[in-house]
């Protein structure tokens, strides 16, 4: 039987070490390399042929560390390569914009993400996408309330909303407590309440979620 090539590539030991004990309980994977830096990762990739690569979304200390960048930098070393996302993130957009970037799967940091790892990276081999049930439903769920005419930016309040157009337009939170006479606290409690809602873990989450949604 042929083996299923696998990479890991994570930037904290402990997810490495989990998922490369449960991959190779799995006689059909074989696990070929694990790093824990970008740097490392394309330079093993370009040694170590593999199928499969089992990858975190987001590295820290890379200025250059989100997944559609990282998926950019992946196709010039290995063009043919399958990456199964497996990360922190919930956000559909996020998650979405890695699927049609050309990830083969989603898969979260937790329970059910483990469990279906071994799906996700038979999946990928067969060319097919995979995402778990939760991530799945979640997508369609989505997918519907937008073909109803429905947006998450419809989630927001009225205050809500105007701060975070106002931090999409670049505006610091004391820019925007001054021109909207609000305190500092309020405008992050407000811009806080607006990420949480839609489901960004930062300004360039934040901003990207908002501009696909206006776009749409």
């Amino acid at each position: 039987m042929n083996k299923i090539r696998v990479a890991i590539a994570d930037d904290h030991p402990f997810i490495l070490l989990g998922v490369e004990h449960l991959l190779q309980r799995c006689p059909e994977i074989q696990v070929c390399f694990k790093s824990e830096t970008i740097g490392q990762l394309l330079q093993l990739l370009v040694e170590v042929p593999v199928d499969v690569l089992v990858c975190d979304y987001e590295f820290e200390g890379d200025p250059y560390a989100d997944g559609l960048n990282l998926l950019d930098r992946i196709r010039r070393v290995a063009p043919t390569l399958r990456v199964v996302f497996l990360s922190t993130h919930s956000s559909t957009h996020i998650i979405s914009a890695a699927l049609n970037a050309g990830a083969a799967g989603f898969v979260g940091k937790g329970p059910e993400g483990f469990v279906s790892l071994i799906a996700a990276i038979r999946a990928a081999k067969n060319k097919s996408v995979f995402l778990p049930d939760s991530i799945a439903n979640k997508m369609l769920r989505a997918t519907t309330r937008a073909a109803q005419g429905g947006s998450s930016l419809n989630l927001l309040s009225k205050n809500e909303s105007t701060v975070v157009r106002m931090i999409c337009d670049g505006m610091s939170i004391a820019t925007i407590a001054e021109r909207l006479n609000r305190s500092p606290k309020t405008v992050s409690n407000q811009k806080n309440a607006g990420m949480k809602k839609l489901g960004a873990r930062n300004d360039v989450e934040l901003v990207t979620i908002v501009r696909e949604w206006s776009c749409s």
